[in-house]
Parts: structure tokens; sequence; C-alpha cells
């Protein structure tokens, strides 16, 4: 039997953080350093991942896979983020569905708002991607983003590796400023006089 209203299941609209295309994409793997939402723009802080909160970002934020649907409701799906502390994937260039806080239009230049969701960009916005489908506020829209090298994407200092191995460098031996004393040369002796006792042939 046919579904009588063609949207029952599925309004067409991609979740949050899905990548939206089959093109090249580019995913760092990161670790939250505070609460992120699906598809959010995130900045990196001391090394850890946050959310952006205006400028350029670092990229964004991938939505989780659920492997386990027992309790796999909407409100759960809804409510659900990435929690500091996790490692999750950061898309730094390709097309994700983002969500957005005002209404966009397809080929409008993104910007990232305060809250690390995505609007139309303003004259005095940092540009961050490219919308590619037309989306109202509150839901999400198709963006399309590059790796952006910034200073205000990335700040303060990054993650030391606590597991890395500790090298000692090795040290320069004391130069010995007496020269080596000269070893003695060993005796050859001597084979004068000597009587074959054998008679050798």
């Amino acid at each position: 039997m046919a579904i009588p209203d063609g949207e029952l299941y599925n309004t067409g609209e991609l979740a949050p953080g899905q990548l939206a295309t089959i093109e090249r994409a580019t995913i760092n793997t990161e670790q939250a350093g505070a609460p992120i939402g699906f598809g959010q723009g995130v900045a990196i802080k001391d090394g850890l991942v946050v959310p952006a909160t205006g400028g350029n970002i670092f990229g964004v934020a991938l939505r989780r896979t659920y492997l386990n649907a027992d309790y796999l409701t909407q409100e759960n799906i809804d409510a659900d983020k990435w929690q500091t502390g996790e490692l999750f994937g950061v898309a730094r260039e390709g097309t994700i569905q983002v969500p957005i806080n005002e209404d966009v239009n397809e080929n409008e230049n993104a910007a990232v708002d305060k809250d690390g969701n995505f609007k139309p960009a303003g004259a005095n916005d940092t540009v961050v991607g490219v919308f590619l489908g037309s989306g109202n506020k509150g839901g999400t829209a198709r963006m399309q983003t590059r790796i952006q090298l910034s200073n205000t994407a990335v700040t303060g200092s990054g993650l030391q590796n606590a597991n890395a191995p500790q090298v000692d460098q090795p040290s320069t031996p004391a130069v010995n400023p007496t020269p080596a004393t000269k070893p003695a040369s060993p005796s050859t002796g001597s084979t004068t006089g000597t009587d074959n006792k054998n008679g050798g042939k």
C-alpha cells in the first residue's frame, strides 16, 4: 500500500551534520572542549574544538552515527550533541547540512553566528561558505565550505601528547685536554741461535 502522504516519514531535509553530497570531503578527528551541536561551525581553542562565535571557522561538526537504536527517539535525537572530551569528525571542506537561524537562499554567502549556527553573510560578516540550497529559519540547509587558514579559527596553544615517548638527547662528551698516551710497541723477539730439534726436511 502506498503512503498517502509523501512526507509522512521524511520531509526531504537532511539532519544537521550530515555530508550532503558525494564530492570530496576533508575530515579531521578532533576532541571536544565543550558541548557541540551537530552541524555547528567550530573553532580550535587550546587544542580542543569549541563552538565558533563568529569570524572564520576551523570546520563543521559532523553528526553522530547511532549503533544502538533501543532508545533512539526523536526527543533524544534532538537533544543529542557531542559532549566535552568526545572524539568526533570535523569536516574542513565539502558540503554539509548545517543548522540555520535565519531564512537562507541558494547561492547566498554563509557566515557563522554567535551560537555556532549559520546565517546569510552580511556586509560585516566573515564568509565561511556558500549555501547550495534554500532553507527556513530553525531548519537546515546545504553549505559548501573549504579549508580556512586563519588566526581566528585556531587560538591558544595546542595539545601536548602525553603518551609520546620522551626522548633524551645525547649529551656531548667532554673534551679531554690531555693527549692520549701512545701505547708501547709489542716486542718481536729474536730467532737467532735457534736450533731445529726435529731435523726439518
